[in-house]
């Protein structure tokens, strides 16, 4: 059984993913504040590496096969995300080179997850 404390930050990580995802083009600055090329590309990267690292702990309760399920819903999010896009914003568009930003986050996601965090103290505190 989840508990409030099991998914209170995936909840609002996948908010605020959806609200930076969703924000109309004309909210966003149109001289972005730092010059870095394709930050779009590295923005969408955190947000699924984030999101894909809060999944992990409530998927490993309900399968011993986190290592499939949770990249896989993970990869359906991103999909879905990102071909709703243009419908909720209708200055927004989706973007496949998005889509391949977010999977690599995720991916990276579940390795470091696995290398470096999966059965260590530091799952406690996803």
């Amino acid at each position: 059984m989840l508990k409030f404390n099991d998914y209170w930050r995936l909840t609002i990580w996948f908010l605020f993913t959806c609200f930076l995802l969703f924000i109309p083009a004309s909210q966003l600055p149109a001289e972005p504040f730092l010059r870095i090329p394709h930050l779009d590309k590295i923005v969408h990267f955190f947000l699924f590496f984030i999101l894909c690292l809060l999944l992990f702990r409530p998927v490993k309760k309900f399968t011993p096969n986190y290592y499939f399920w949770t990249p896989l819903v993970a990869i359906c999010l991103a999909v879905m995300l990102e071909s709703v896009q243009h419908k909720i914003s209708v200055t927004r568009q989706s973007d496949v080179l998005d889509l391949w930003a977010n999977v690599a986050g995720l991916l990276s996601a579940t390795f470091l997850f696995r290398l470096f965090i999966s059965g260590k103290k530091l799952e406690k505190y996803l």
